[in-house]
């Protein structure tokens, strides 16, 4: 490592883009899961109008139930064509199925970007950063131009997505343990104003201060 390369910017550079990385990740795994529930909903919908007005033709042809189970059938058929209108499940799996891909392609550039660029000292800081704000604009981008995905989806999935592609501690160095340049990241002392900022909501008063040193 050069002397005159500064290893504490870049330890702080990886870890926005491992939590830039890990969001893009969750993101496009959670598209994915609601795109194959709405994906399935809208075949079973199919099937479910297909199934009853078959049944209910072959009623009305060989007047084989009551009318009133052909009437229950054809309400039936009417709901469920109504609502997937009205739903539109397929649409929404497929607009779903668009972002998971946008999100997953960006999370490939991220991958890339690690591997690649961020790993190697040579290419500088500078490049780096530059290359780091592009794919964190195109997340934001993303953000606004594609369909909110509900923290139900979200809720599907758990730390078995890092399994399959290879942020605490652990995920940070699984996402971006290839660049890291140093062994450890040297200590930084924050000055007062800093640490009240990230965590004053800690801070004890001074009764309680005052308390625990009796």
């Amino acid at each position: 490592m050069t002397d005159d390369f500064d290893d504490e910017a870049h330890e702080r550079l990886r870890e926005r883009v491992a939590n830039e990385a890990d969001s893009v990740l969750w993101t496009f795994k959670a598209y994915y899961v609601g795109a194959d529930w709405y994906s399935k909903w809208d075949r079973r919908s199919d099937w479910a109008v297909f199934g009853i007005a078959g049944l209910l033709t072959i009623t009305l042809i060989w007047d084989s139930l009551p009318t009133i189970i052909a009437i229950a059938l054809a309400i039936t058929t009417a709901v469920i064509s109504g609502y997937q209108r009205m739903a539109n499940p397929g649409d929404t799996a497929e607009n779903y199925y668009r972002a998971a891909h946008a999100y997953q392609r960006l999370f490939d550039d991220f991958r890339d970007f690690i591997k690649l660029e961020l790993a190697k000292e040579e290419t500088g800081l500078d490049e780096m950063e530059e290359r780091y704000h592009e794919l964190a604009a195109r997340r934001r981008n993303l953000n606004e131009d594609m369909p909110d995905v509900t923290d139900k989806w979200y809720d599907e999935l758990d730390d078995s997505i890092y399994d399959e592609v290879g942020t605490h501690e652990e995920a940070k160095e699984r996402l971006t343990g290839e660049a890291k340049l140093i062994d450890k990241p040297p200590n930084r002392d924050l000055d007062d104003s800093v640490t009240d900022r990230i965590a004053g909501e800690a801070k004890l008063s001074d009764e309680e201060e005052d308390d625990k040193q009796k």
